[in-house]
């Protein structure tokens, strides 16, 4: 196999030795990421706690620019403003002073596995004990609603309280996911964050569903993590779902079933286990999911 370390290159100026964080966070893209979860999460975070990048990864080795083209200019005459994309890890610190690490960039299209070998010896390197990923899911639940995240961990005392509803997807692997499994079997502890947003509003920015992933993640993590500047710009485009909304009757009933079923299913959980006859099972549950995620893949 190639040696890992030649996918990444360290900065010049920062002393890799002096460098530890408890926790790694990965918004590398997946397959799906509804919402813009992982966009909104970088940019937040990066722009309001003070950082700086530790290491950049070789893009031309595992992306496919043909595959999903990157964006250029073109400014009457000529070629301007290439935005190539990169993957890279930078140090952030909390807004208590507690440092933690985030890789950021698009999902890799390939050498996975030497990729995730290329993490594992960084997050080794570093001291990384817990790795979480973030990204946003489309689902059947209300924006009128909290929202809530999907959680999954390498064991179930991380995630305590959890009450998972689907069952055993088989399903297209992203590169997150193999990540998880690749670290979790070196001991790592991994947790997954989904904020569950809107099905009908998963194409656009939802600022609502960084904030949820952000919140779980300083749960989590023990990390310090504002959301002052999202919370600002999730009223913004609530007020603007709302009346959009409010001026389309069909939309308005949507909406109103969603809130329905949301509300009985929420009920039925909070209460005893007796009663939830009407519910969907664990497996109907599974192939919604499974024939929903098998049509992105065909997309």
């Amino acid at each position: 196999m190639l040696d890992p370390t030649a996918l990444f290159q360290m900065v010049s100026h920062v002393d890799p030795r002096t460098v530890r964080a408890k926790t790694l966070v990965v918004t590398l893209g997946s397959f799906v990421d509804a919402g813009q979860v992982q966009r909104l999460v970088d940019e937040h975070l990066l722009n309001t706690l003070p950082n700086h990048v530790l290491a950049h990864f070789d893009s031309d080795q595992v992306l496919d620019f043909r595959g999903h083209r990157p964006l250029i200019t073109f400014d009457r005459d000529h070629f301007t403003d290439y935005a190539k994309p990169e993957i890279t890890l930078h140090h952030v610190m909390d807004a208590s002073g507690v440092p933690f690490l985030l890789l950021t960039g698009p999902e890799p299209a390939f050498q996975w596995g030497r990729m995730a070998d290329a993490i594992e010896l960084l997050a080794d390197r570093f001291d990384v004990r817990l790795v979480a990923t973030l990204q946003g899911i489309p689902m059947a639940v209300p924006h009128t609603r909290p929202v809530s995240v999907t959680r999954s961990a390498s064991k179930p005392s991380l995630i305590p309280g959890n009450q998972p509803l689907i069952g055993t997807i088989r399903m297209g692997a992203s590169f997150p996911a193999a990540l998880s499994v690749q670290l979790a079997e070196a001991d790592y502890d991994v947790v997954g964050l989904a904020a569950n947003v809107p099905h009908y509003v998963s194409e656009m920015d939802y600022p609502a569903a960084a904030i949820a992933v952000l919140d779980a993640l300083g749960r989590h993590a023990g990390l310090d993590l504002p959301t002052g500047e999202l919370e600002q710009a999730a009223k913004v485009v609530d007020g603007q779902i709302a009346q959009s909304v409010a001026q389309n009757p069909d939309a308005a009933e949507m909406v109103a079933e969603i809130e329905r079923r949301h509300d009985a299913v929420v009920a039925e959980l909070s209460a005893s286990p007796q009663g939830m006859e009407d519910l969907p099972t664990a497996d109907e549950l599974a192939a919604e999911a499974e024939e929903f995620l098998r049509g992105l893949g065909e997309g």
